[in-house]
């Protein structure tokens, strides 16, 4: 079973990057919008954790794939991503893209993991160099309300740590969709209607804390 879901995720990644491009469809020039650049953690030689044979760089690339799909043609805004393939982009790189980009918001794209099979959920992190009145506050509730919300997975809260978004004043989080090590939240993470149902939650936060 296991198996037939690394196959589909597999898939799935290879149909979305074919019919995607690194960005949304091109608007008129000197078109009003907004750009935001999402994050597929990991990467190329760093897979994240690996549990039971899923490696969390291609579930958070599946997603950041399907958050891309929702935004085509969306009015207003423009969603990049730090990589559309399976390759590595260097930590800092990636917000300095989103710098180079004029992005209003970076958001990366995680799957947890921990030695406790029992813990499940969601819960989205922001760097603690923030101080409470950074947007980037507003911008992980925003998500991590959005995202249970439309899945129905636990809420584990808005959370800090040290992050390599410190490297950026823009408006920065990193949300962690899932634990690979809980069984069944693992099995749901590597269903395509649930990646869907991520990435519609993960987009409907963006487009509260933009207010679009």
């Amino acid at each position: 079973m296991a198996k037939l879901g690394i196959f589909i995720l597999t898939t799935a990644i290879w149909l979305l990057a074919i019919a995607l491009s690194a960005g949304n469809a091109a608007l008129p020039e000197g078109a009003r919008y907004f750009t935001v650049v999402i994050d597929a953690g990991h990467g190329g030689e760093d897979p994240g954790a690996i549990v039971a044979g899923v490696r969390e760089k291609d579930l958070d690339l599946a997603i950041a794939l399907r958050l891309l799909s929702l935004a085509q043609g969306f009015p207003g805004l423009r969603v990049l991503l730090t990589r559309t393939s399976d390759r590595y982009v260097d930590l800092v790189e990636r917000v300095r893209f989103a710098e180079r980009v004029n992005a209003v918001l970076y958001l990366s794209i995680h799957a947890n993991a921990c030695s406790d099979p029992g813990v499940c959920g969601v819960e989205t992190y922001v760097d603690d160099s923030r101080p409470p009145d950074d947007p980037s506050w507003a911008l992980a509730q925003a998500v991590q309300w959005a995202v249970c919300a439309e899945t129905g997975a636990p809420d584990r809260g808005v959370r800090t740590q040290r992050l390599y978004m410190r490297h950026t004043g823009l408006p920065a989080a990193l949300v962690e969709v899932g634990y690979l090590t809980c069984p069944a939240e693992r099995r749901k993470l590597l269903d395509p209607s649930y990646q869907e149902q991520i990435a519609q939650g993960i987009f409907q936060g963006i487009l509260d804390f933009l207010g679009l």
